[in-house]
């Protein structure tokens, strides 16, 4: 059979040669194959290592390529020269990268008309500072509020507590037994005067250390003009007191007297009058001290001292 024509590989004659070939033109055929690989594979010009099943899958890839964001999918160019992806993710860069987007050293500068192109930013990024769409922040459950929110600046959000929505019990909130407690005490600061029915002693109720205090008086408020008023916790006065005559009201006693006749009262007979004499009246009343008290109404009192 005559030697086929072929270019490439794909022009060669399987069957080539027959069987009933001249032995003389197997030398023709050796050349032709030769012939063919080289210029099928023009560039080869060492081992290709990669298996057949590997070559065919970056063949599949290839083709399948696209420049559309589509996951698992080879990236290539459209016929504008872009192609569209998600984030790309690097945690270094170890050859230098040219362009607007380039690197040095493993770091990714964005560089605008030193290298390469201007950079050019499409959609949104040209206003980072604001959102493409505004966005609503909403509150719900015990807590309800809203706010409009596009990124150009902050938000506050008026919060409502819906009524009878949860309790609070003091356990359950940070140290406000503590401040309720200081607060109380604060109420009473030291020097301050308690007055109570009960007989517990105030440090039970607000903290701090309580004496007693007062017992068997009354309060009086202080008279900076009076002398036995003037300074605080100065104390005076009596239960009880005694009059002394200068105490005692001016005051007289009437009484009747006859004078005598010879140590005598009858006048029969005549005769002169005797002398005039003094006397003094019986004494009456016992000389006991008088209750010195006001109505009062007993309490117990306390005073704080720290």
């Amino acid at each position: 059979m005559a030697l086929e024509s072929a270019n490439y590989i794909d022009g060669l004659v399987s069957t080539n040669p027959t069987s009933t070939d001249n032995i003389g033109d197997g030398d023709n055929h050796i050349r032709l194959l030769k012939t063919a690989i080289k210029a099928t594979f023009p560039y080869l010009t060492g081992a290709v290592t990669p298996t057949h099943s590997e070559i065919n899958l970056a063949v599949s890839e290839a083709n399948s390529a696209t420049s559309e964001n589509t996951v698992l999918k080879t990236v290539k160019r459209d016929a504008s020269g872009g192609f569209s992806a998600g984030p790309v993710f690097s945690t270094a860069f170890n050859g230098p990268l040219a362009g607007d987007v380039y690197s040095t050293d493993g770091t990714l500068v964005l560089q605008n008309g030193v290298t390469g192109y201007d950079a050019v930013f499409i959609g949104n990024a040209a206003t980072a500072s604001k959102l493409l769409a505004e966005r609503e922040i909403a509150i719900s459950g015990d807590i309800t509020g809203s706010a409009v929110f596009d990124g150009t600046t902050d938000i506050s959000i008026a919060a409502t507590v819906v009524d009878d929505s949860h309790e609070h019990t003091i356990s359950t909130i940070s140290d406000l037994q503590a401040e309720l407690d200081s607060i109380a005490l604060n109420s009473w600061p030291i020097g301050s005067v308690y007055t109570s029915i009960d007989s517990a002693n105030p440090s039970t109720l607000f903290g701090g250390v309580w004496q007693s205090f007062g017992a068997g008086k009354v309060l009086v408020g202080i008279d900076s003009e009076d002398t036995d008023f003037d300074t605080s916790e100065e104390t005076g006065g009596a239960k009880t007191h005694t009059l002394t005559v200068g105490e005692m009201p001016s005051h007289s006693h009437d009484f009747t007297a006859m004078r005598d006749t010879n140590d005598s009262v009858n006048r029969t007979g005549g005769g002169d009058l005797g002398a005039p004499s003094s006397g003094t009246t019986v004494a009456t009343g016992g000389g006991a001290a008088h209750n010195n008290i006001q109505p009062y109404i007993v309490v117990y009192m306390f005073k704080r001292t720290s």
